[in-house]
């Protein structure tokens, strides 16, 4: 069982998508710029250097910048997540540390990746993270890009470790996120993943999101999350349909990266292009202006 509160960890997450500049390399002008326009809206906390934050591609020294910069601008304003998945353990270790001491609410890790190894090697790999920062520490399960989809087995294990204080479950599987969370507990935090299921995590159990898309459109989730707790199921199923509908087309182009990016540039700030290999998605590429204006209509119905 946890040894922190968790009151912390609860509602609209945005994913941070690592913002760069023309060149190319991390732009802490731009993180402060992106981080406090979210902060304004009211969304509660951000994820930095996840799947969407493009993480792996970063070099550590990288990594430690986007996660000293968001700190010192929002640090005390919004919870700040800061994953420190690698593929080698020291290099997961030596991020946590950074992160810990930097003033991180929390740290997140995927498990040790490319190598597929067994629940003993993970086990191990993310109790070394822990060690090293004794904050909260968020368990990744991502199948699809990790290769490994968590079992009971080593999840109960897992919560025999008192800074296990959460998942962040981006399984489609509602039925596993019920489970986490059966299982957890009620102290334990369960991270809704998928954006198309934010109101399905949550009516399953989930006790918040962590979204890639919720960058561009913030406001969409923030109004899933107040119909939720406000029980108006209709309403929140309404806003998901249409939220769903903008993810859809954002999958469709060439990366998805590139046009959640170039979203974000035309609504807050310019954050630059996602990193080779992935491909950027200009405002002309055919549909995607037209994608933009749905969702800026869609964000002008909502009336609190």
């Amino acid at each position: 069982m946890t040894k922190y509160d968790t009151s912390a960890f609860t509602g609209i997450f945005v994913a941070l998508n690592t913002p760069y500049d023309a060149h190319g390399n991390v732009s802490p002008q731009a993180i402060r710029e992106i981080a406090r326009q979210y902060a304004k809206l009211g969304v509660t906390g951000m994820y930095a250097c996840g799947s969407t934050g493009e993480g792996v591609l970063l070099t550590v020294e990288e990594r430690k910048l986007v996660a000293e910069t968001l700190l010192d601008e929002v640090g005390d304003k919004m919870t700040i997540i800061v994953h420190v998945g690698a593929p080698a353990t020291c290099h997961s270790v030596e991020l946590a540390e950074h992160a810990w001491k930097c003033g991180a609410h929390g740290i997140s890790a995927v498990p040790c990746i490319y190598y597929r190894p067994d629940e003993a090697t993970i086990e191990q790999h993310w109790k070394a993270i822990m060690d090293a920062a004794d904050i909260p520490f968020i368990i990744y399960n991502i199948p699809q890009l990790t290769g490994y989809d968590l079992s009971m087995n080593l999840f109960r294990k897992m919560l025999e470790y008192d800074r296990v204080s959460g998942i962040k479950n981006t399984s489609m599987n509602a039925y596993q996120t019920e489970q986490f969370k059966t299982v957890g507990g009620k102290n334990f935090i369960v991270f809704n993943g998928p954006d198309e299921q934010y109101l399905a995590g949550r009516i399953m159990g989930a006790d918040a999101g962590i979204g890639g898309t919720y960058g561009t459109m913030p406001e969409i989730f923030l109004k899933i999350e107040r119909c939720i707790r406000a029980k108006d199921f209709e309403q929140a199923q309404l806003w998901q349909i249409r939220a769903n509908e903008l993810i859809t087309e954002l999958v469709s182009y060439p990366s998805l990266y590139g046009a959640c990016k170039t979203i974000i540039r035309e609504r807050f700030t310019d954050i630059g292009e996602p990193r080779a290999p992935f491909l950027p998605v200009p405002m002309e590429y055919p549909g995607m202006k037209q994608t933009y204006e749905k969702m800026m209509r869609y964000i002008s119905l909502i009336e609190d």
